[in-house]
This record gives structure tokens, C-alpha cells and sequence, in this order.
């Protein structure tokens, strides 16, 4: 019997590395480099996806695992999909037939900097041993980018030090103070969010 949460993960990792133009780095999924990296470096980027609640797991480990180096250039996408029944993807769908109807309903492109700080100030939930994890919703990921000043204030963040960029009504992409925002913009190959 097929994984829904593999299949998901894997989709929609293909799916951002081919919308920024990027390449898998980490293809033996050993976890000891980012999934997908710029073509010439200059960022970095971990995809969130889940099959269930269709929200972003961060856990902990993930976000200690690399240097501040690689981390001052590291992104996270949070891809949200289209289907409502979550918890009915095996029972609904065949393995092929989830494929053919995962769409991409929007996606969040956070800094590490976002990331980190939604972790630190999220109550946390345990997953398995030794490591906490919480989750990043589509409806918080989208008050995030709108700059609401109550999830701001929460995060400890000052919303001016950050700059917001939406393309084709689904990408939203926040950067620190405008770095990078050019080369991800232009990066984008809009032919692959059909």
C-alpha cells in the first residue's frame, strides 16, 4: 500500500525545484543538505508539504541541522494543495490517480529567519523521540505574508525589515530586506504551475 505523505512530498519538491529552476542536492533524502539549491547557489530551499492537514511540519532537528552560512541564503516553500479530504487520500485515490489530481492551490516562500521564529514562539507537539515539531497552516502562512501586525508582534519580527512579492495569484514570497527577491522573481518559469 502506497504512502499519500510520500507521494505528496515528492510531488510538490519536483514541482518548486521546476518553478524556481532548481536542482535536487539532496537526492539520497539523507537529510545532510538542503532539498533543492539555485543553479548557481545563491539560495537555498527546504519544501514543506503534507498530505493530512495540508500544513507545513517544521520540526526542530531540520532547523539545526546547517551552518549560518547556508542558513542566511535557506528558504522554506510551504505548498498548499487543492484536494479537502486529507484523511481520505488512500482510501480515495490510487497512487496514480492522486497524481493526476494534486494541483497547487498556493505557495509560501519564507526566510529562515520567518521559520525559525514561528517554531520558537508555536506551542510545540512531540514527534517520535527527541524532536518537537509544529505545523504552518495556508491561512497563518497568508497572514504572515500580509504583514498582519498581531502575528508580527508574535514572532518578535519587525514586518519592515522584510519585503513581500506576489506572481500569478499563487507565489508569495517574503524576503529580508529585498535580498534575493530579484534572483528568486526571476527564476520563476510560470509554464510549470499549470
Amino acid at each position: 500500500m502506497y504512502n499519500p505523505r510520500l507521494v505528496v512530498g515528492a510531488f510538490f519538491e519536483q514541482k518548486v525545484g521546476d518553478l524556481f529552476s532548481m536542482i535536487r542536492i539532496d537526492s539520497s533524502l539523507s537529510g545532510n543538505a538542503p532539498d533543492l539549491a539555485a543553479e548557481d547557489g545563491s539560495f537555498y530551499v527546504e519544501v514543506k508539504a503534507s498530505a493530512f492537514d495540508n500544513g507545513g511540519v517544521i520540526k526542530e532537528r531540520q532547523l539545526l541541522r546547517f551552518d549560518s552560512q547556508i542558513s542566511a541564503r535557506r528558504f522554506y516553500a510551504f505548498a498548499y494543495h487543492n484536494i479537502p479530504n486529507k484523511r481520505g487520500m488512500r482510501r480515495n485515490y490510487s497512487e496514480c490517480e492522486l497524481l493526476a489530481a494534486l494541483k497547487l492551490r498556493s505557495l509560501y516562500l519564507f526566510p529562515f529567519s520567518i521559520v525559525t521564529a514561528f517554531f520558537e514562539k508555536s506551542s510545540k507537539r512531540k514527534y517520535r523521540i527527541m524532536d518537537n515539531f509544529v505545523t504552518l497552516n495556508e491561512s497563518t502562512a497568508n497572514t504572515i505574508f500580509a504583514k498582519d501586525r498581531g502575528i508580527w508582534k508574535k514572532l518578535g519580527l519587525d514586518a519592515n525589515e522584510y519585503k513581500t512579492a506576489e506572481r500569478f495569484k499563487k507565489i508569495h514570497i517574503v524576503t529580508r530586506n529585498g535580498n534575493l527577491e530579484e534572483h528568486i522573481l526571476n527564476s520563476i518559469r510560470p509554464e510549470v504551475l499549470d
